[in-house]
């Protein structure tokens, strides 16, 4: 991953590293694997989402409001492009290949960066 991106917490770190992957491996995909590879991307964004979200509980973080919010704006588009790449697969990989990369990129500089600085802010390691 870009450094720029990097947030200085590990497991943070390691889970946009896992997506990167994904993301790279889709946009490389042949049409057979396509659909399978989003379906997976999906799940695995489900599953950091719920993580970062498990954290943001634990610690009591304030904005975790519209950080939630965003998670869920994110995933409903997501879920928006594979449904429609169901019926026409050019629709998702346009997605994949435009906008997915972008999407990850202000997520963490708007919104998890958000958090880093506040676990930094309290020394709190995970």
């Amino acid at each position: 991953m870009n450094n720029d991106l990097r947030l200085g917490i590990d497991s943070m770190d390691e889970k946009h590293d896992e997506f990167l992957a994904l993301l790279s491996q889709i946009q490389s995909s042949s049409a057979d694997e396509f659909m399978s590879l989003f379906e997976e991307m999906i799940q695995h964004t489900k599953e950091h989402f719920s993580y970062e979200e498990s954290i943001m509980n634990e610690h009591n973080f304030y904005a975790k409001g519209e950080h939630f919010e965003e998670h869920s704006n994110l995933l409903g588009e997501m879920q928006y492009f594979y449904d429609k790449a169901k019926k026409t697969p050019a629709f998702g990989k346009s997605y994949i290949n435009d906008y997915a990369y972008e999407k990850f990129q202000r997520h963490i500089i708007n919104i998890d960066s958000q958090l880093a600085m506040f676990l930094k802010e309290r020394d709190i390691s995970l």
